[in-house]
């Protein structure tokens, strides 16, 4: 009992410190820019405590309870809820786009500027919108879950928390139901990238992340139309998870599909009755250059290709990036890995060959299955990701020439190192 007890001092002491550092918030160096501060100070000293937690609980399994560390958790995003989004202006859109769909408008039609809205407009959230020319991007089920959220930051941040809480219960009963130390969720449950994007910047991957995991315990029970349902509910939130299907269907691809294509159809159906061709929204101009952000192997591809497509490259270096994608996802689904292997590494190659802007938030739907599967190239791209917040603090906001080669490089090695040492 007292060596036990010994062992789960140096993550309680871990998770102390965090908690202060997360208090302290944005006090820290008040004159530097917010992003700036994040990226150099707060989040470098939570990655050395997270990384050093997990490696403890995985070196001791069962010295820390599943509620002792939820509880952390939460407690963490609590904490940096307290103070106004730092990184990310998302969440004021996702209230705007409620409160626009309860005065009978449509966000696919009218954007936040629009005169036809002036009358809805307050002090408090249309000032921080960004993009305030712009239809809304975010899919039908997403705006669903705006009409049935209030009129309130910290309301919709608090019900993303309570999300991330649903999350961390369905990782830790995976892991039991897989028969591993379920305090693993740890590092989902203590990765500043989540504890930041969910708890400060109250992003919607929080609400996407219950879904799939609900999807792969009725996959695991082989439930095929609840697993459709679910991964249709996600993919109504957030588009990039309908990809999941190649992992989450075999071999009832009709009955695993065709829920979540129906569910996902439906929704565009009844928006679409509003808006039209318009239900698509911002998403169309969001392969754009003016939304490049942290593009890993397009700009390789761009570089290389510019002796040989000096005009064009661009699109081709888009279009290669689709079909390494694609040759990458249909080999992933092929190979003899388990379920929650095959579904990281779909999360994760998507990641690297995306050839549109790759923001931190979109790599939390990569951390839950480490937990369960970790892999060394996916979790340097974990970590490393939300450097390029100092995008944002450098002068004329243009990435730091170093960061996308530090992200990227080190995890496309690592990549190739594991799969020759491990082929499937």
């Amino acid at each position: 009992m007292v060596t036990q007890r010994w062992h789960a001092a140096p993550p309680l002491l871990a998770a102390a410190l965090a908690l202060v550092i997360c208090w302290l918030g944005f006090a820290i160096a008040p004159d530097v820019p917010a992003t700036q501060r994040f990226a150099t100070v707060h989040y470098p000293l939570l990655l050395v405590l997270w990384l050093a937690s997990a490696a403890w609980i995985w070196c001791h399994p069962g010295c820390v309870s599943v509620p002792t560390v939820v509880a952390i958790a939460v407690a963490l995003r609590v904490v940096v809820a307290l103070e106004p989004p730092a990184l990310s202006s998302d969440v004021y859109r996702y209230v705007w786009d409620g409160h626009v769909q309860r005065a009978g408008f449509s966000p696919y039609a009218f954007a936040p500027g629009d005169a036809a809205l002036s009358a809805l407009r307050d002090a408090a959230i249309h000032p921080h919108i960004n993009r305030p020319t712009a239809h809304t991007v975010y899919p039908p089920g997403a705006q669903l879950l705006y009409l049935a959220l209030p009129f309130s930051l910290n309301a919709v941040r608090g019900f993303f928390i309570a999300c991330d809480l649903l999350t961390m219960l369905l990782i830790a009963r995976l892991l039991r139901a897989l028969g591993r130390d379920p305090a693993r969720v740890l590092l989902y449950a203590w990765s500043p990238l989540a504890v930041f994007e969910v708890g400060n910047n109250g992003h919607l991957e929080a609400a996407v992340l219950p879904l799939l995991l609900a999807a792969v315990i009725a996959r695991r029970a082989e439930r095929w139309r609840t697993t459709g349902l679910w991964l249709g509910a996600a993919a109504s939130l957030k588009l990039y998870p309908i990809l999941l299907g190649l992992a989450l269907a075999p071999p009832r691809w009709f009955r695993t599909l065709l829920p979540a294509v129906v569910l996902l159809g439906v929704l565009y159906l009844v928006y679409g009755l509003q808006a039209g061709i318009g239900v698509l929204g911002f998403l169309p101009k969001y392969v754009g250059v003016a939304e490049d952000h942290n593009i890993g192997l397009r700009a390789a591809l761009e570089f290389t290709l510019q002796p040989f497509a000096s005009v064009h490259r661009r699109e081709v270096a888009f279009g290669l990036c689709l079909l390494l994608m694609a040759a990458g996802v249909l080999w992933i689904s092929r190979s003899k890995a388990t379920l929650e292997e095959k579904i990281r590494d779909l999360a994760g190659i998507y990641l690297l060959t995306v050839p549109t802007a790759l923001h931190p938030w979109y790599v939390l739907w990569l951390v839950p299955w480490l937990c369960i599967a970790p892999r060394a190239s996916w979790l340097w791209l974990v970590a490393t990701v939300p450097i390029s917040y100092l995008k944002y603090a450098s002068a004329g906001e243009v990435m730091p020439l170093w960061i996308v080669p530090f992200e990227f490089v080190p995890t496309a090695t690592l990549l190739a190192w594991e799969q020759r040492r491990r082929p499937t």
